[in-house]
């Protein structure tokens, strides 16, 4: 399979490379500093530039079976990159013939089915107060997606934490759990894409 990969020189993103290229996959990862990217094989093509750039974007695509996306906010940088995102991969995709995307965001990016407990709804509020322009961007990025007519995952992470991978239990918010490891994510996303689960579905993830 090939994967354009968007997002993997970030803390996640990296354990998705890292596992795909053990899996026997090619990918071609859109990286603004490639230097970052400390893998080297034959299967991984690096191609620089960001999410706006639509010749980059469009050459990452270019040839790709599905789109991974692990992009997120980074301190001092765009505060709609998700949403950026969004609108270049709802515009470039079809053009490229994709479409296939599985794409993370925060447990906090409500979905229908959800039922949150008073924990849930705590966090959330304090992302309201604390985090207002990422959960705004992450709520915006998953409306774009949902409205379109792409074969969209949409990964919903609580509290993303070091360690290995578990098992994961994914489902709406309020029946999983607060917190999951980054190697348990990359995982989940690299077995959506393997196998095709959760078109057109939103699950939260968590592990235990």
């Amino acid at each position: 399979m090939n994967i354009a990969l968007l997002g993997g020189t970030g803390r996640t993103g990296r354990l998705i490379l890292d596992l795909a290229l053990e899996s026997g996959h090619s990918l071609q990862l859109l990286a603004r500093s490639p230097e970052k990217v400390d893998k080297r094989s034959p299967a991984l093509t690096v191609v620089q530039g960001q999410i706006t750039d639509n010749a980059a974007v469009t050459q990452v695509l270019t040839g790709a079976d599905v789109v991974v996306s692990a992009l997120g906010p980074v301190k001092g940088g765009s505060k709609t990159v998700m949403t950026d995102a969004a609108a270049q991969l709802l515009e470039l995709m079809p053009r490229a013939g994709v479409r296939r995307l599985i794409t993370l965001t925060g447990a906090g990016v409500p979905h229908s089915g959800d039922q949150p407990k008073p924990v849930d709804h705590l966090f959330r509020t304090l992302l309201k107060v604390l985090q207002a322009d990422v959960l705004r961007d992450s709520v915006a990025h998953a409306d774009r997606i949902r409205a379109s007519s792409l074969d969209w995952t949409i990964v919903r992470a609580p509290m993303l934490q070091g360690g290995p991978a578990a098992p994961i239990k994914s489902g709406p918010v309020g029946q999983t759990g607060p917190r999951v490891t980054r190697a348990s994510v990359a995982a989940f996303m690299l077995d959506a894409a393997e196998t095709g689960k959760f078109i057109r579905q939103a699950p939260a993830v968590s592990n235990g």
